[in-house]
């Protein structure tokens, strides 16, 4: 390899396979492994592209995919973010379906090879399970079935329902005449955008400056100290924002535009290429992630966020768990977070000290749900200085209900969060956990040990709690004293001790105590993983259950997240902190059955971490 070889970049795919579900979740080290055996590789619009055995990762751009014997209308479009070629790499002798199409516009593709990411899907079997949850059709059968009217993300109906200024960008990039042609590219670099306009001293618009531009004017040796006028492309092709996404890509295909000017009122609203059409119809997660890290103000922020109902409804019509989902979701909410963080200080002016944020609950085990709230601490860090740390609360003290206001206003503040200054693990005594009833009545308490830093990686179980095993294993111990329900029966949900009742909450009654047993469990044997299912997981092979216990008891958290997204995306409202109970009335055989085995596995698990925990077995150790 040349030391110059343009197409290793393994600091820049490292940063942006950070940011790309399911990498995000991979340890740094593996993240930059596999980084270091890629390559980045450029593909002009229309030009053919084929996965070769690579798992190519699109990077900027997008990809139409050629799936044999369908029509065109079933042709899958992959955008920034999305991953196509795993199917070949996972089974190199199997179907390579989706393995080849074209380039939708000039594209960049980083492409990983198929033996590393094998050996990646190998270590780290979530990998494997995102891909084949979410992007292989062979493993769609008996997928979690969506939402009643949800729509076949492959049906081409939102051409014609959607308009171009929802799928517009926000922001303009302008630049007035006279701008050299290396400052016309700095301001679309510092936008990432992929055109400047060009405005006269009144501010009207004159022109346009794509990037193709600019590479033909380096191509052909134009001095980068040219004005943008010399370049740019006039008059600049206009639409209205009421037009349907249709009618821009027959405008743009007619007249051989790639970027529309679109307008509201007649004053210039936003920008919209082909691929912002092709590629905004919910099927592009990094399409919003995208357009969170270009929001411009409070207002694009939300309707970045009233598009993550739709998502996760596109995801699951597409076959994706919950568990793929709420990844996504988290993923999506943490950039929002971040951006808003971002906007609140440039109105508040920077903080005294600097200020680690921790996401706790849901949010801290990459489990969020649509209408799920962000539970946040604020951890200045003063450097030990005692003035610098008194200056540093009394900013966060009027900064936080701030952010409480904005985060509610976003749909990001559920019955449920918590916004806290400090460490909530550390500003916990001990000696404060009386237990005085069921556990799970102090969850949002023990929720600050999903505790996971903003953008980063989970926390370490043991780090700076000081939380004793003791005490843990005396709290699972209470967790672990409360049976779970036998079943439905008779459209009703039947209790161990022979009561009844007519409805069900699934939150209470399955997701919660199985996250619950799995936290202290994790807590009290030093596990540092934050998600459910993981902790789940190292619990088995940790011996402290029966591994077949445990998997067993994930795939009942995973059954009960599914029943908890499918109500959440038919519009069934949350009551209180709780979400609203099940009707069983009409609850079908089949669900009955998922119940049945679900709550038979919540039983097994909680008589297995009594039993282990009544035996006084030390598994700290075993970590």
């Amino acid at each position: 390899m040349q030391a110059n070889d343009p197409s290793r970049q393994p600091d820049a795919v490292q940063a942006f396979l950070a940011g790309v579900p399911p990498f995000d979740r991979l340890p740094s080290f593996e993240r930059a492994a596999l980084a270091a055996a890629s390559r980045v590789a450029l593909y002009l619009e229309d030009e053919p592209v084929r996965a070769d055995g690579d798992v190519c990762c699109v990077q900027r751009g997008g990809v139409r995919l050629r799936r044999p014997g369908d029509g065109p209308e079933r042709d899958d479009v992959r955008g920034e973010g999305e991953c196509f070629g795993a199917a070949c790499a996972l089974a190199p002798d199997g179907d390579r379906e989706g393995g080849e199409g074209v380039a939708l516009e000039d594209t960049f593709l980083v492409r990983l090879p198929g033996q590393a990411f094998a050996a990646v899907c190998r270590r780290h079997g979530f990998v494997a399970d995102y891909f084949a949850d979410a992007l292989s059709p062979a493993a769609r059968d008996g997928r979690m079935p969506g939402p009643a009217g949800c729509p076949d993300p492959a049906d081409g109906d939102y051409l014609f329902t959607r308009l171009a200024g929802d799928v517009a960008s926000r922001g303009l990039a302008a630049v007035p005449r006279g701008t050299d042609l290396r400052r016309a590219a700095r301001v679309m670099e510092a936008g990432q955008v992929g055109s400047v306009l060009v405005r006269e001293g009144a501010g009207a618009v004159i022109g346009i400056v794509t990037d193709r531009d600019l590479r033909r004017a380096v191509a052909t040796g134009m001095a980068l100290t040219a004005p943008v006028e010399t370049l740019m492309s006039a008059p600049v092709a206009t639409i209205d924002a009421a037009t349907p996404c249709f009618e821009a890509l027959l405008q743009m295909t007619g007249s051989g535009v790639r970027h529309l000017l679109v307008t509201r009122d007649g004053e210039p609203a936003g920008m919209v290429t082909a691929s912002d059409v092709l590629l905004s119809h919910g099927r592009s997660p990094m399409a919003l992630l995208r357009a969170a890290r270009r929001a411009a103000d409070v207002a694009d922020l939300g309707e970045i966020c009233r598009g993550m109902r739709p998502l996760a409804a596109a995801l699951v019509a597409r076959g994706a768990t919950a568990a793929v989902v709420s990844g996504v979701l988290t993923l999506l909410a943490e950039q929002v977070l971040a951006r808003l963080l971002q906007l609140l200080e440039k109105r508040c002016g920077p903080s005294p000290a600097p200020c680690r944020w921790l996401l706790l609950g849901a949010a801290g085990r990459r489990e969020m749900l649509p209408g799920s709230g962000l539970s946040l601490a604020a951890v200045p860090d003063d450097g030990g200085d005692p003035i610098v740390g008194r200056a540093a609360r009394t900013y966060m003290q009027a900064f936080l209900p701030l952010l409480g206001d904005a985060l509610a206003a976003l749909g990001l503040h559920a019955p449920s969060t918590r916004l806290v200054l400090g460490d909530p693990r550390t500003a916990l005594s001990p000696q404060g956990f009386v237990l005085d009833g069921d556990p799970l009545d102090h969850e949002a308490s023990l929720e600050g040990f999903d505790a996971r830093v903003l953008g980063g990686e989970p926390m370490a179980a043991g780090e700076g709690n000081g939380f004793p095993p003791d005490l843990a294993a005396a709290w699972l111990a209470a967790a672990a004293s409360r049976p779970a329900p036998l079943g439905l029966y008779q459209g009703r949900l039947m209790e161990r001790d022979g009561g009844a009742c007519d409805v069900l909450d699934v939150l209470a009654r399955g997701s919660r105590p199985v996250t619950a047993l799995a936290r202290l469990a994790a807590l009290r044997c030093g596990v540092e993983q934050t998600g459910t299912a993981a902790r789940l997981d190292a619990l088995g092979r940790l011996g402290v259950v029966d591994e077949g216990t445990a998997a067993r008891a994930a795939e009942a958290f995973a059954f009960f997240e599914a029943e908890r997204l499918g109500a959440l995306l038919t519009g069934r409202e949350v009551s209180g902190r709780d979400e609203a109970p099940v009707p069983l009335a009409s609850v079908s055989p089949r669900r009955r059955h998922g119940f049945r085995a679900a709550f038979a596995a919540l039983e097994a698990l909680r008589l297995a971490l009594a039993a282990h925990t009544a035996a006084g077995e030390d598994c700290h150790g075993l970590v």
